[in-house]
């Protein structure tokens, strides 16, 4: 599943459309994604409407438009699940088989396209912000020590790696991003957070998120050119460099790039997980 800054990387693909009016809308109202807002009151919100902005939040995406036939601002939320992927095209070209949604100008097709369907969107009401009481962010300023403490104190008991997947607590973070942090901190993903210093958690959790998004989306925003969008099974041209985790946790034999031992793998949170039995110490 996508993570925080691959999320981010895929949002930028439909920013070209900005200030642009919506002429039309297309898709296949009998799959999944449509679950929680169905196509027809897609097309009804979102008639002749103009994007005028967006953004993330975690794993979430959130594109606003304004005017079109009720004249007030709607927030269109879209997850994109497991193999989700935002794509851009001129209008005069081909639809893809599973572009399920597509947002057409005059000159673009923005389109949401997912083969499996695990993703899905939401329409929000005129004028309500759906970030307003979701978790705080890891790297806004509210993400303080104090804020850490106080997770700690809640779920001391529970793995460190289970609290980072848990997007109450670290929105966007996901797997790869929980291994990164638990082998930089140098304990077992099932080490449980109560053993830590707050103070060494929030650094680090910020700090890997902050390097995501330097390497992942600031580094493959150029990627994108017309009919091309990301996709999470299919990597992005730039990742992180060689001495983070993350270039050698996906591959069989991949070695820890601090000592060079042969990374361990198991099942830690229910999630498949790497780490280096020499670096991270299980106590």
């Amino acid at each position: 599943m996508p993570e925080l800054a691959e999320v981010e990387l895929s949002r930028r693909v439909w920013t070209i459309a900005e200030g642009l009016t919506l002429r039309g809308m297309s898709g296949n109202a009998l799959t999944r994604i449509y679950r929680d807002c169905s196509l027809a009151t897609l097309k009804r919100g979102l008639r002749g409407a103009v994007l005028v902005g967006s953004r993330t939040h975690g794993k979430r995406m959130f594109f606003e438009f304004k005017g079109g036939i009720t004249g007030k601002g709607r927030c269109l939320e879209l997850h994109l699940g497991m193999t989700g992927r935002l794509t851009r095209s001129r209008t005069s070209s081909r639809a893809h088989k599973h572009d399920h949604f597509v947002l057409k100008t005059r000159e673009w097709n923005l389109a949401f396209n997912d083969y499996r369907q695990f993703g899905r969107l939401f329409l929000h009401a005129e004028g309500f912000n759906p970030v307003v009481g979701l978790p705080m962010e890891v790297l806004s300023k509210g993400f303080s020590l104090a804020h850490m403490k106080a997770i700690q104190e809640r779920r001391s008991k529970r793995a460190l790696k289970a609290v980072l997947l848990d997007q109450a607590f670290f929105p966007g973070v996901g797997n790869w991003m929980a291994d990164e942090i638990c082998w930089r901190l140098g304990y077992h993903p099932a080490v449980p957070l109560g053993q830590f210093e707050a103070a060494s958690v929030r650094r680090v959790s910020r700090m890997v998120c902050r390097g995501a998004m330097k390497h992942i989306a600031d580094g493959n925003t150029e990627q994108y050119q017309e009919e091309v969008g990301f996709s999470p099974g299919n990597y992005v041209k730039r990742t992180p460099p060689a001495d983070w985790l993350f270039r050698h946790r996906w591959k069989a034999g991949g070695a820890c790039p601090k000592c060079s031992r042969v990374l361990d793998r198991g099942v830690v949170a229910t999630r498949t997980t790497a780490w280096c039995s020499s670096c991270q110490v299980s106590r």
